[in-house]
């Protein structure tokens, strides 16, 4: 073949999308985390995305002591509009969005409908996975 092939968000990316109520607690949001072993989920309000949950925007609030972690809700916690990339683009857009918005979590849309999730831990297994294509580094 010859060439260098810059891999899709699709190869990388994690699906399907884990979601949570606008109106649930913090708590059990980090709980759904913990028990799907991912690190962000996606807010809803009926049935539209509108906002992402981190695990570290809720470290952030809860060692800052900014807010009962027992009573403060996902909606108070979320960041809002949601960063999203297409399926179909390369690493490097990826890349380039999570550095411009300074943030760790990208949602994938699919014809403009969200069908996963990027986060820089992806892109950590992307270059893992090419630098021992490369024989640089084994893992």
């Amino acid at each position: 073949k010859g060439g260098f092939v810059m891999s899709t968000i699709c190869d990388y990316m994690s699906s399907p999308v884990i979601s949570i109520n606008l109106d649930a607690s913090g708590k059990n949001g980090i709980s759904k985390m913990l028990g799907n072993n991912v690190s962000s989920l996606l807010v809803k309000k009926d049935d539209e995305y509108v906002g992402i949950f981190t695990k570290t925007d809720w470290i952030d609030m809860v060692l800052k002591e900014v807010c009962n972690p027992n009573t403060i809700k996902v909606s108070e916690l979320m960041v809002s509009p949601i960063v999203t990339v297409d399926i179909n683009d390369n690493i490097a857009k990826a890349s380039k969005l999570i550095e411009k918005n300074h943030i760790r979590h990208l949602a994938v849309t699919d014809k403009a409908m969200i069908v996963g999730m990027f986060s820089v831990k992806d892109l950590e297994k992307y270059y893992c996975h090419l630098h021992d294509q490369s024989g640089i580094a084994h893992y």
